[in-house]
């Protein structure tokens, strides 16, 4: 009777340890992206530009011997974009001549990136090849919109920027110059990292070069890319919204760098194990803002993130974070079999564990599974369509153009 009684309290108290330690574990996982993400990470936006940003290449030739891009493909032919949907993409310049891969007649718009703000003076300090890509011809025989991204990272240069007025003239007048050299539709406009001390001055910002375009070409069409979280609140909806043509939500880095847990780059919903910030609860927080649905384009990942971790569970503590992988470079890994791939239903992401001598890898990514899942949930909340962040990261593989061609096109 006695060992009974010492078994029971043995259970009692080990049953308390774990609901603790289970209920400890859930709370951090809930708040691991309560930060300020402004002031801790760099999206994978400005992450994957300063990577080739010390390269001098002058030409797309450089960029597609660095990128070993040497051959291309005609994805999802016979198939163009439904009147109904809109999708949206980049091209980084490092991408080189990847478009030359892209079905443009898939896409009802692609975004140049970028016009990179000199924040002292609102020229530019890079367009890269803006002027000459034939990118930009390639689009427009399609009857793909064409824009240029206009970038500015870091709350010390949005400060500086956003205090000067003549720099902001001085962005619009030469955004005029630029889009009226390549006759583009219009711009989307990228700035992160902006403090919120700045909103005013950001949201007027926003209205005062959307005016301006518009003084010089009526049909230029003025986007803004939304952050995952507004955690400073910074996107004044109601002012802004009769100047913006349409909006880009960067649906992505919910988990990354600044993260404590291996996780979804990407969750479709809210849910206990990943935390309450996912696509679902983004979207509807810029609806309940005013965004109209027909206006709100939700930006996904062609790229996944891989971090080293303290084990193989879900989740995981991440040790050390690893990198940033392009679609492309992820199915290379897998193919090399060392991953066991598994897809997490809650988030709707497919993970990869590799362990080898005591070290653990996580990697989670989206692909076409996911992605359909994504795709049907924006098609049902009656949203403008999808982005893609970036066009070419899946360059040498045609199963996300035909699943494009599947959720979002119609047979020419």
């Amino acid at each position: 009777m006695k060992i009974n009684v010492f078994v029971l309290l043995f259970l009692i108290i080990f049953c308390v340890v774990a609901c603790n330690t289970r209920e400890r574990k859930e709370k951090i996982i809930s708040s691991d992206l309560d930060l300020d993400s402004a002031h801790t990470y760099i999206r994978s936006n400005h992450s994957h530009y300063t990577q080739f940003s010390d390269y001098n290449f002058i030409t797309e030739q450089q960029w597609d011997s660095l990128n070993k891009i040497t051959h291309h493909f005609k994805p999802a032919s016979g198939y163009s974009i439904h009147k109904d949907y809109k999708t949206f993409g980049w091209h980084m310049f490092s991408k080189g001549s990847a478009y030359k891969s892209y079905n443009f007649s898939l896409l009802w718009g692609v975004s140049y990136f970028s016009y990179m703000v000199n924040a002292e003076t609102g020229s530019y300090d890079t367009i890269h090849q803006w002027k000459t890509t034939a990118l930009v011809d390639s689009a427009k025989v399609n009857n793909c919109k064409v824009f240029l991204t206009v970038s500015n990272f870091g709350e010390k240069r949005n400060t500086q920027f956003l205090k000067n007025p003549k720099a902001q003239k001085t962005l619009a007048d030469s955004l005029s110059v630029l889009l009226n050299l390549r006759k583009a539709n219009g711009i989307n406009i990228d700035f992160e990292g902006v403090s919120s001390k700045d909103k005013k001055e950001f949201n007027q910002f926003i209205v005062v070069l959307s005016d301006r375009l518009h003084k010089v070409n009526p049909d230029y069409m003025v986007s803004v890319a939304l952050y995952a979280v507004d955690y400073h609140k910074i996107f004044d909806i109601k002012t802004i919204d009769s100047s913006v043509d349409f909006y880009t939500l960067m649906g992505y880095d919910y988990y990354g760098g600044f993260s404590k847990h291996a996780g979804p780059v990407s969750p479709l919903k809210s849910s206990k194990q990943w935390g309450v910030h996912s696509l679902e609860y983004s979207v509807d927080y810029y609806l309940n803002k005013g965004v109209k649905p027909d206006k709100l384009i939700v930006g996904l990942p062609y790229y996944g993130d891989k971090w080293k971790t303290e084990d193989a569970t879900i989740p995981s503590i991440a040790k050390k974070f690893l990198s940033h992988e392009m679609y492309s470079t992820i199915q290379e890994l897998l193919d090399t079999k060392k991953y066991k791939i598994s897809f997490d239903t809650v988030s709707a992401t497919q993970y990869g564990i590799y362990e080898e001598k005591g070290v653990t890898k996580q990697l989670w990514f989206d692909d076409s599974l996911s992605l359909s899942y994504k795709y049907d949930w924006i098609k049902h909340k009656k949203l403008a369509g999808v982005g893609i962040w970036g066009l070419g990261y899946d360059h040498g593989y045609t199963e996300l153009w035909e699943l494009m061609a599947n959720k979002f096109g119609q047979k020419q």
